[in-house]
């Protein structure tokens, strides 16, 4: 019986184990890709929500100066047309406003021509100063009325963008908690298995962008081939030498990166420092972050104020570069926004705040779909 017993333990530990081992082997290569599938989808959106709140919170603040200032006017404005009301008199505006005062009744009265003469004088003078003392209170009254408008309307901006950023902070969160949620139902071999999908699709993206360059590079030494071959017109050749002269300064900026070397490293450093920091939306240091915010607070260190959005420093913050030339300090964009940036330190990373998950880290510069470089120095 107790033979019995111990072969009957035996095969259920047997059993277990290879159960175990099942699940850590074979764990469902199509749930991993499905998660990151899904994980993928919502780090896009929620990047672009981001950036939309943080452009509304922008405009929410550009409103809240136009208010202000409208209203330090306005002010200043009812205050100029109290004076000036009481420096005509209430009761000579009424009467003119009304029409009580003839002068006309006056002048008739006169029997002497001296008298008339003079009093039509006075009268003359008495209606400009009055005519123009009202005229410049009414004026005065018009502008107090633009005034009130446009620190209406600047209140209604500011709220509505404050009321859209707070529904996207809402969003991002919402966002956020499912991601968290998606990746918290993976066992630790599945995770693995995730960061080896997320490796072969950063490799992926690398070889498709090197092949583009490579085809690219082809093309244009194809096409300087064919010029080449082209006969050149005599008066062409005549004109070459100037132009090749004007151009020959162009070149010169390849040596314009040692000089500016040791403020690209102080941008670098900088964000490299905020390595293992947390990622807050809509921060930008210098405890927390937000993308955009990491990068701003980097060149802040050498005095570049940096536009607020990703997509605001896509557009103004300096000029586009192929990836092939990419350098150190450049600032490089994700996703079709682009609504996520980091900066390159070289050897093929960048250093970004990521999101709430993995904070400020240095990851591959394909580590996501890439959209384009921009060079700041």
């Amino acid at each position: 019986m107790l033979v019995k017993i111990a072969r009957f333990a035996l095969a259920s530990v047997l059993v277990g184990a290879l159960l175990s081992v099942d699940s850590v082997a074979f764990s469902d290569p199509d749930a991993v890709a499905k998660a990151k599938e899904q994980l993928d989808a919502i780090s896009a959106q929620v990047s672009e929500i981001e950036q939309e709140g943080i452009e509304a919170s922008a405009k929410a603040e550009e409103a809240k100066t136009r208010m202000e200032r409208a209203t330090e006017d306005l002010e200043a404005q009812e205050k100029r047309v109290i004076d000036l009301a009481d420096q005509i008199g209430g009761s000579a505006v009424l009467q003119m406003q009304q029409g009580q005062v003839d002068f006309t009744l006056q002048l008739l009265t006169r029997n002497d021509a001296e008298g008339f003469l003079s009093t039509l004088a006075t009268v003359q003078s008495e209606n400009e100063r009055s005519s123009s003392s009202l005229q410049a209170l009414q004026n005065d009254q018009a502008r107090l009325e633009v005034l009130r408008v446009e620190a209406a309307q600047a209140k209604r901006e500011m709220d509505e963008n404050l009321a859209t950023q707070q529904a996207k902070l809402t969003e991002y969160q919402q966002k956020e908690t499912e991601a968290q949620r998606i990746y918290n139902r993976l066992s630790k071999e599945e995770r693995d298995r995730l960061d080896t999908l997320r490796r072969e699709a950063e490799e992926r993206r690398a070889r498709e962008s090197a092949e583009r360059e490579e085809a690219a590079r082809r093309a244009a030494a194809a096409s300087a081939s064919r010029d080449s071959e082209r006969p050149a017109a005599p008066a062409a050749s005549q004109q070459a030498a100037p132009e090749e002269a004007s151009d020959a300064p162009e070149s010169a900026p390849a040596s314009a990166p040692a000089a500016s070397s040791g403020r690209v490293q102080t941008v670098i450093n900088a964000a490299v420092a905020q390595v293992g920091k947390r990622y807050v939306y809509a921060t930008s240091g210098p405890n927390t972050f937000d993308c955009s915010g990491l990068t701003s607070y980097a060149y802040r260190q050498i005095g570049i104020s940096l536009p607020r959005s990703s997509r605001a420093q896509y557009s103004g913050a300096g000029r586009r570069v192929p990836v092939s030339e990419i350098q150190p300090g450049d600032l490089v964009f994700y996703y079709g926004g682009p609504s996520h940036v980091g900066l390159y330190i070289g050897n093929g990373k960048i250093v970004h705040a990521a999101n709430p998950r993995t904070g400020i880290n240095i990851t591959g510069l394909h580590s996501m779909p890439l959209k384009g470089v921009v060079r700041v120095l």
